[in-house]
């Protein structure tokens, strides 16, 4: 199957027919695909060591989840905790999407009673600065990426890099806002406030 950045003799062959004078033989095009060969092979970036262990650390967490997949019922939702699997998340909510409109936030409620509110959650650009006293907020990222800025009651400040499969929870009283990393699309989330006891 043809990737769509493969530079394909037949590609090289069209390229060289606009390009020169006489049709393009066979040495012309071997030449040719041999000069970009070697131009990648001389301008080639070595990639960070770390790169290949985080990688198969992704495609290992991936195996794991879908092994342990479950259906999740949107009739009966469970809460949201550190294990959540967040494919079987991602399968339950497949269906909902953001509106056509959508400008930055989006929340469609999926749960919410005395105990908790869950969302699905579409968000473009950023969460503004916000602070809970009154209840605990968390959520785990389903598609796309994003950046949070927490600070928390002392006033260190830390940022967690986060991208699809990845789970937060904040302190009460720690300061936070998202900054979406993902240009393509909008990041979605299940996103959870679970109410503290009055």
């Amino acid at each position: 199957m043809e990737r769509k950045n493969d530079i394909t003799p037949e590609k090289l062959r069209e390229w060289l027919a606009e390009h020169t004078e006489n049709d393009p033989n066979d040495g012309l095009v071997h030449d040719t695909e041999q000069a970009l060969l070697d131009f990648a092979a001389a301008h080639a970036i070595e990639p960070a060591p770390e790169l290949r262990e985080r990688i198969l650390g992704n495609i290992f967490r991936m195996i794991e989840q879908e092994k342990s997949a479950e259906t999740i019922d949107l009739a009966n939702l469970p809460l949201l905790t550190r294990e959540s699997n967040w494919m079987s998340w991602k399968s339950a909510v497949a269906h909902i999407h953001p509106p056509d409109d959508l400008e930055n936030i989006h929340l469609h409620p999926i749960r919410s009673d005395a105990e908790v509110e869950i969302w699905v959650a579409f968000v473009c650009e950023f969460i503004p600065e916000e602070v809970h006293t009154d209840l605990l907020e968390s959520f785990i990222l389903l598609e796309g990426s994003c950046e949070c800025i927490i600070t928390d009651a002392a006033g260190a400040v830390r940022t967690v890099h986060m991208r699809e499969g990845d789970y937060i929870a904040f302190n009460l009283g720690e300061t936070h806002e998202i900054f979406i990393t993902s240009a393509d699309r909008p990041a979605k989330a299940i996103l959870q406030w679970l109410k503290l006891a009055a």
